[in-house]
């Protein structure tokens, strides 16, 4: 029977339990386009991906994606709003009121086009995409807005209608991936805790959700889960929104020198990252173990291992968590770091165990995993980055309408304390949105400046 995979699950808990609403990706077009192209464009996406016209409904003891029972038009996921840009206010704005209610029987999702009609900003829940799913969200709209006639009008606003014949959200892939013996092992073990639960003895939480140690790095101003929730049970949303910005030419610059050092722009960010906290102030921090998690896209490995087709795996949740340690007393350069971090990397990405690993959700109590997560003393993570890479968005400066610029972004995490969302573009160049408490605001002033100062000189075009 179909059902949502453990991973859908855990995003499926953690937005019912209200500790996660939405997460963005932004363009920007160099000119307006008409709302009738608009429409055009929308609807031509939603019908080649079902995850589109889809809710989560409870269906004989198991959660499923099914395709709506209502039609829905242009104005139920399409707004016009007064945003002027995706300042910090805005961002926060953005993440505190754009949530989903699963069984509503409404999309999961909504673009939000600002005051200046040029830029679209595509909300989503996760449980119907990951970030790279919104890349050929707006890959679709930009190839449908181009192939639009300029006077492209409709009376008709209707993006869905529901139809007997219309495709549904396949079975995830990862139910269907084979288990190797290490792997069948490990199930077996994790369904000895989950009768040892039945038993009253709870080892599910000490090992899937396992206390930091004092010699993991901690924050001492971000109290967890209080800086976390506000006082009705919902996630703040109030994070300090920063935007940094490289050039083009200077992006070219960089991906140079990373290719010269033999890492990925990723890695090189991440290290980075790790570098700068070394710079917070001692007597504000506990421990020195910096934990940076990284989700890692599992199509290719999905495609290899189960030999089906790009469009198979193009949309949906196709992502797995790693973890990358970092001790801040250590001596190593930036490089050194960044190429560590890349084997370490490497090492996860090309293995069914990482898979494997988040298949074990379909074994135990999400909606209680995701509370126990809540109820953590401190995020899992100190730091999160995800980068979507380089995103042409099929559209190019030849074309009628193109992509000048893109931002994603995320709310508030329950797992990490910072945040950092990368996505680069042909003309816009590479934009980094990092967020972080308020509270550790005045913690994170040197790191800020090391990692502007880090990344101006190691982009510069006449820099050796």
């Amino acid at each position: 029977m179909k059902s949502l995979s453990g991973l859908e699950e855990f995003f499926y808990y953690r937005s019912k339990q209200r500790l996660h609403t939405c997460f963005i990706v932004a363009i920007t077009l160099n000119t307006r386009p008409t709302r009738g192209e608009i429409f055009h464009a929308i609807k031509t996406v939603v019908s080649k991906y079902p995850q589109l016209y889809s809710d989560v409904v409870a269906r004989n003891g198991s959660l499923v994606l099914d395709p709506l029972q209502s039609p829905f038009s242009l104005d139920d996921v399409v707004e016009f709003t007064a945003l002027e840009s995706l300042d910090e206010e805005s961002s926060d704005k953005i993440f505190k009121e754009i949530t989903f209610i699963y069984g509503t029987g409404k999309p999961l999702w909504k673009v939000l086009v600002l005051e200046d009609q040029r830029t679209f900003v595509l909300c989503s829940d996760h449980v119907i995409l990951d970030g790279l799913s919104t890349t050929v969200f707006w890959g679709s709209f930009m190839r449908s807005l181009n192939a639009s006639q300029p006077d492209s009008t409709s009376s008709d606003e209707v993006l869905f209608k529901p139809s007997p014949t219309i495709p549904h959200v396949p079975q995830h892939p990862y139910s269907q991936l084979p288990v190797s013996v290490s792997g069948l092992l490990l199930r077996f073990f994790v369904r000895f805790l989950v009768l040892m639960s039945f038993l009253g003895v709870d080892l599910i939480g000490p090992v899937f959700v396992p206390s930091l140690g004092t010699k993991d790095f901690k924050f001492l101003h971000y109290r967890f889960p209080e800086g976390f929730l506000a006082s009705d049970g919902t996630v703040r949303n109030d994070n300090c929104q920063l935007k940094i910005n490289v050039s083009p030419n200077n992006l070219r610059a960089l991906l140079r020198r990373c290719k010269e050092k033999k890492v990925s722009l990723s890695v090189f960010l991440l290290a980075v990252i790790a570098h700068s906290l070394k710079l917070v102030d001692a007597t504000h921090v506990e421990g020195s173990r910096i934990k940076a998690s990284v989700p890692m896209n599992t199509r290719p490995l999905v495609q290899k291992t189960m030999s089906v087709k790009p469009e198979a795996v193009e949309v949906g949740n196709f992502i797995t968590g790693a973890t990358l340690e970092y001790d801040k007393t250590s001596d190593d350069d930036i490089w050194q770091t960044a190429a560590k971090f890349r084997e370490e990397l490497l090492s996860q990405k090309d293995s069914q165990r990482s898979i494997e690993s988040t298949k074990l959700l379909e074994l135990i109590d999400v909606d209680a995993f995701v509370e126990r997560k809540k109820n953590a003393k401190y995020p899992g993570s100190t730091f999160e980055v995800t980068n979507l890479g380089f995103q042409s968005f099929d559209c190019g400066e030849d074309d009628r309408y193109y992509v000048q610029d893109s931002i994603f972004n995320n709310p508030q995490g329950l797992g990490d304390v910072i945040s950092c969302g990368c996505v680069a573009t042909p003309v816009g160049g590479l934009n980094c949105s990092i967020n972080f408490p308020r509270v550790i605001s005045s913690d994170l002033k040197a790191p800020i400046e090391y990692i502007k100062r880090t990344l101006d000189s190691l982009s510069a075009v006449d820099s050796p």
